[in-house]
């Protein structure tokens, strides 16, 4: 049985973004996993049934932690011996190509999710061009998980053939959980408990409580809008990153105060928030092909999107949800105010959203496709 390594810079990727995959790919490879040491080690190992190997790695750039990292990987390839080292997230993807080439894995496939380079500029920029090149030439196989960013490292990176995996995504989506079978009890009962009353309008965000995903602009627009709508409130599922591209301090300030906002922190099953939300916004600056929003989408719930690559892809505009200029409060604040005003729309939209999720991006579809790629690089 051909063995295939997973790296990826953080567990909590393996829990969330990729979960369900190291156990699907299981059943024909002997699959191991790297990440970063985590008390949540142990549950992804048990979840998934295969072992997972702690390596520590930091998602900024830190040279002399890398480097040690780097050596630590190369180490166990000497030791593991795979015939393929996969890899997604900017950090995990640079040192496993690095560190598989030297060990002289024969295939090395790097799975491109995110830019970060799109938001960056001057130094920064040119910084991350360079490792996102590095690690492409380390490569010999490259994934994408939506058209659009396809185009953009065809356009800026690279001219390697990549290939994006079914209709894209990195894991698609199990419909089957991600289906509102709520009780209309049980949704009453998880509103009580956040103080949410039957008439609210719940418009709901998951992901990081960074600049990045578009969460100043989200709080400003809401601010606003709810001068307009008393009824209006805000779910907040997810972390605040202080250190790491932060949002403005007087946004912050916002959340923290406003009655209005409910932020619940990070959530390792956010399908009850899901169940209770009338939108699902996600205002980001730039994005692979987010999983939320196909998970948000099964749920029937309609959508609101910055109209970037990847967000773009999932939504059709005015029939699964609807999509916004990136930056713009203003532009935000118009289509969520559609979906409050607009009975009509909103009613299309919600009939329309989870079966074009089902059609797309199924995970068991996803998950087969994602096998016959693997099968063609042997």
């Amino acid at each position: 049985m051909k063995k295939i390594i997973i790296i990826t810079t953080v567990p909590l990727s393996l829990l969330t973004l990729t979960r369900g995959q190291p156990k699907y790919l299981s059943k024909f490879y002997n699959v191991k996993l790297i990440t970063s040491s985590s008390p949540l080690n142990n549950e992804i190992s048990s979840y998934e049934g295969v072992e997972v190997l702690p390596i520590d790695m930091t998602r900024k750039i830190t040279i002399f932690k890398d480097l040690i990292s780097l050596i630590k990987i190369f180490s166990t390839l000497i030791k593991e011996k795979p015939e393929v080292v996969y890899t997604f997230t900017p950090k995990a993807g640079l040192l496993g190509m690095i560190a598989s080439f030297f060990a002289r894995v024969p295939i090395r496939i790097h799975n491109i999710v995110g830019m970060p380079l799109m938001e960056a500029s001057g130094k920064k920029r040119a910084l991350l061009t360079f490792i996102e090149k590095l690690t492409y030439f380390f490569s010999t196989k490259l994934f994408c998980n939506s058209f659009g960013l396809k185009k953009f490292v065809n356009q800026h990176l690279t001219k390697q053939d990549i290939k994006v995996i079914g209709q894209g995504s990195i894991n698609g989506v199990n419909t089957e959980i991600f289906c509102n079978n709520f009780t209309k009890e049980e949704r009453k009962e998880i509103r009580e408990k956040y103080n949410l009353r039957e008439k609210d309008f719940v418009l709901t965000f998951v992901g990081r409580i960074v600049k990045d995903k578009g969460v100043n602009e989200l709080a400003e627009s809401f601010i606003e809008l709810r001068k307009l709508h008393k009824n209006l409130k805000l779910l907040l599922v997810g972390d605040y990153e202080e250190n790491l591209n932060p949002i403005k301090p007087k946004n912050l300030k916002i959340i923290n105060q406003e009655e209005s906002i409910i932020s619940v922190g990070f959530q390792k099953d956010i399908r009850k928030f899901l169940a209770i939300s009338d939108a699902f916004v996600l205002p980001s600056y730039r994005e692979g092909l987010p999983n939320s929003l196909i998970e948000a989408g099964s749920y029937g719930i309609p959508l609101i999107a910055t109209n970037i690559n990847g967000c773009n892809e999932i939504i059709i505009d005015q029939e699964t949800g609807l999509l916004f200029d990136k930056k713009s409060v203003q532009s935000l604040k118009k289509s969520i105010n559609l979906l409050l005003t607009n009975n009509e729309l909103y009613g299309k939209i919600k009939s329309n959203v989870r079966e074009s999720m089902i059609k797309r991006y199924s995970q068991n579809y996803f998950w087969n496709e994602l096998r016959n790629e693997l099968e063609k690089t042997f």
